[in-house]
């Protein structure tokens, strides 16, 4: 088996009561099955707590019934975990032992990531202006295909991984500023498909925006302040590239989606749309960023990471929403 993950993936580690923002808080937290068999084997009080506050979710799946301000109940004042200061972290769920981690399988090869709704991931990302990178391990397990339809699979994602490589030497190159990047990229896209693709401007991309599902009422207030103020913000844009020279950051936000969500056209085809979709993401994460640059006359690395976070928690951690923008209606 061959697995593909970032060049700083095995040395990510969650900062725990450091992080400004928590995982365990707002998010509904899923008991796999192996874990429900454990809580109801565990002993003493603490056994007795877990068992009492498993519930059902609308879908039907177990998970644990979140305390006051969304807060898992096994959350202390500390924000630390409980359940792993007095069992140890084999004990908690997947999604817990998992988050910020996502993967996606194809025949012989596993693809590996962390998602940017984590503040310690977009700081890692965002840290320097080296060039995002992957890397290759095999397990020397032998890939075998066990079907015509693993092995059309299997000549998909090769030749797909190919055209992907081929976009991330257009947005490492330093020949070219970002926005000459996206045209090249989207020009690439173009003559793959055999089309003209056109993405949406910034009015345009804020409108589709609102339609998406708020994941919390300051979600609507920063998306609708944006749309209030967009034309003066763009008046900026111009000072607010020469104050951040930023290219080669946004560069790597854009390679980091496009790895992230590109690849799945493999399932169905949709390269143009994901395509797109990377880009016009980027492009919304730089409008975030010229707003607090327009509100605040400066753009800090934590003010990055915190737009760059929310993004990605509203967009990339809700099917609906992801679904909407590649797709559309």
């Amino acid at each position: 088996m061959i697995y593909i993950k970032p060049s700083f993936y095995d040395n990510f580690k969650c900062i725990a009561s450091k992080c400004t923002d928590n995982c365990c808080i707002g998010w509904e937290i899923d008991i796999d099955e192996v874990s429900f068999d454990k809580y109801n084997k565990l002993q003493g009080a603490l056994g007795d707590e877990i068992r009492s506050k498993i519930t059902v979710s609308e879908d039907g799946s177990r998970c644990f019934e979140l305390s006051e301000n969304d807060r898992c109940p096994f959350l202390n004042d500390s924000n630390l975990c409980r359940i792993i200061i007095n069992c140890g972290e084999d004990a908690i769920c997947d999604i817990c032992k998992n988050h910020p981690r996502f993967y996606e399988w194809f025949p012989g090869v596993t693809e590996c990531g962390l998602g940017l709704s984590c503040e310690e991931v977009c700081r890692t990302l965002l840290h320097d202006e080296k060039p995002f990178s992957l890397i290759e391990e095999n397990d020397g397990e032998e890939i075998v295909l066990d079907n015509e339809d693993d092995v059309i699979e299997s000549d998909t994602y090769i030749f797909l991984s190919a055209f992907r490589e081929r976009l991330f030497d257009i947005l490492f190159s330093t020949e070219t500023d970002f926005e000459e990047k996206l045209v090249k990229s989207l020009s690439l896209t173009g003559n793959f498909c055999n089309e003209q693709i056109k993405i949406k401007n910034f009015n345009n991309l804020v409108e589709a925006y609102k339609e998406t599902e708020p994941i919390d009422e300051q979600w609507t207030v920063f998306i609708d302040g944006l749309g209030d103020n967009l034309q003066d913000i763009l008046k900026i844009e111009d000072d607010f590239k020469k104050s951040t020279n930023s290219d080669m950051l946004y560069s790597k936000i854009l390679a980091y989606i496009i790895y992230r969500h590109f690849i799945k056209a493999v399932f169905d085809e949709s390269v143009k749309e994901r395509v797109c979709f990377s880009v016009e993401s980027v492009r919304f994460i730089y409008l975030c960023d010229m707003k607090t640059f327009f509100e605040k006359g400066d753009l800090t690395l934590n003010d990055r990471i915190e737009n760059l976070k929310n993004w990605s928690k509203q967009i990339e951690y809700s099917e609906e929403n992801t679904d909407y923008l590649i797709y559309g209606d």
